[in-house]
């Protein structure tokens, strides 16, 4: 298998094949993510094969601090060491470029999988969130404040 990480261009988003978790979760907030993809930060793209396993960004909030999102396909999931190893060092680097002191996302609560996700990408949970998801869902906010050098 061949894996690569690649600067986002917008026929990955009609090429990656979205979880069921994404429809039920984003449901039309996908169309909306795909116009402002890569307006507002640094956005990459996970690669197996030629065939697009997550897309993912940094959403640029002011000097310093970022909100980072990701979207992935089922092919993240049958690649998990080389999609959490492959993250973690895209955000790694894009917070030493970006000069990052704050990155921060939000994860739905009751999903451990990707609370277990973001933790190993070093990030601390920092409160919930309550009625805050497109269907009132209760989120959890995490955060990192440092980063290797």
């Amino acid at each position: 298998m061949k894996f690569k990480i690649v600067p986002f261009e917008p026929e990955h988003w009609d090429m990656i094949e979205f979880r069921e978790f994404e429809h039920e979760t984003m449901g039309d907030l996908l169309d909306q993510i795909k116009v402002r993809s890569d307006a507002n930060g640094p956005t990459y793209t996970g690669l197996v094969d030629g065939k697009v396993a997550w897309i993912a960004g940094i959403i640029m909030m002011w000097p310093g601090v970022g909100e980072a999102w990701l979207v992935a396909s089922g092919i993240s999931a049958k690649n998990k060491l080389w999609f959490v190893r492959g993250v973690k060092s895209w955000m790694e680097k894009l917070m030493d470029t970006h000069q990052l002191h704050r990155v921060q996302t939000t994860v739905m609560h009751g999903h451990t999988e990707l609370i277990r996700f973001v933790e190993f990408l070093g990030m601390q949970f920092e409160g919930r969130i309550k009625h805050y998801g497109p269907n009132k869902e209760d989120y959890l906010m995490y955060g990192r404040t440092s980063w290797p050098h």
